[in-house]
């Protein structure tokens, strides 16, 4: 029957915790880069690596990097092929 419901003192000094500031002025999450973000996090360049599989969200390169990367350059050679042709 004492129990009371646990409740602030002073209601007037709660506040909501305030948001952090927008990323607005926020660049690539890849590692060393300094480029404005372009889509999901990443400068054009990261975005086509982190779709390639070469690096994580977070913007680290993944554990098999040196074989992906092979593949990801003979894909671009490709794609500068195309191009040309």
């Amino acid at each position: 029957m004492g129990k009371t419901a646990a409740t602030p003192q002073n209601s007037k000094e709660v506040q909501a915790p305030k948001k952090a500031p927008a990323a607005a002025a926020a660049g690539c999450n890849a590692k060393g880069c300094r480029h404005h973000e372009a889509r999901f996090g990443f400068c054009d360049e990261h975005y086509e690596q982190f779709k390639f599989g070469l690096i994580k969200k977070t913007g680290e390169e993944v554990s098999d990097y040196e074989k992906k990367f092979e593949h990801y350059q003979a894909f671009k050679a490709r794609q500068r092929a195309h191009k040309i042709a």
